[in-house]
């Protein structure tokens, strides 16, 4: 098994999305405070871990149509060279890792934590082939990192901070979506994307982008 398919198959570069457990630490002004810089850092490897255990799994589940897309084919399990049954064992060992990191962090935090792997679990199989549906679950995931980091340093989060981190990914997930639907023909490597041919998402994503 090459190990360096598995670790692409990680996914590193989207741990970047994980930086906005630190939100808390930073509007809270805790940042100087070792223990909570510690505890802020814990719960980002356990969301790490998390998250890459998703990627694999969805990596699992979308291979056939990754093969016919123009980047997603080169991904490890796309092309062949990661087996599936290996990439399953790995996300069951990854999301144990993160739940073993999380007993440091409190029970809320697990519970958290476990709620994000099961919406985007839910997410891989079934919420990213329903209009807006889709791009709302990506937004909430982030709103759940958020919640996550201010529960493991044990601080208040603000309602302001979920509803802008809320709305702010949101934006950011209808311009992804925009611009697959300009620049890629989707319709077979991301089902969704049918749809909005004949729905209100191509116009509403289309809107929201430009507001």
């Amino acid at each position: 098994m090459p190990w360096q398919d598995l670790f692409i198959s990680f996914r590193p570069k989207q741990w970047i999305k994980n930086l906005f457990l630190f939100a808390a630490l930073i509007f809270a002004q805790k940042f100087l405070d070792n223990q909570a810089v510690v505890l802020s850092c814990l719960a980002f490897l356990a969301f790490c871990f998390v998250s890459s255990s998703v990627y694999l799994i969805n990596d699992v589940v979308d291979a056939e149509k990754d093969k016919m897309h123009p980047f997603k084919k080169d991904r490890p399990i796309a092309r062949g060279t990661l087996s599936k049954t290996v990439a399953i064992w790995v996300a069951v060992i990854l999301l144990i890792i993160s739940i073993l990191v999380s007993f440091n962090l409190g029970v809320w935090f697990l519970i958290i934590l476990l709620f994000y792997w099961l919406l985007n679990l839910f997410y891989s199989f079934y919420l990213k082939n329903l209009v807006i549906l889709d791009v709302i679950a990506v937004a909430l995931g982030f709103v759940l990192r958020v919640i996550a980091g201010a529960v493991a340093i044990q601080v208040v989060f603000s309602s302001w901070l979920l509803l802008c981190t809320f709305f702010l990914t949101l934006f950011l997930a209808l311009g992804k979506r925009k611009n697959e639907l300009l620049n890629i023909s989707g319709n077979a490597t991301r089902g969704v994307l049918a749809d909005c041919c004949c729905c209100s998402f191509r116009t509403f994503s289309l809107c929201f982008v430009h507001f």
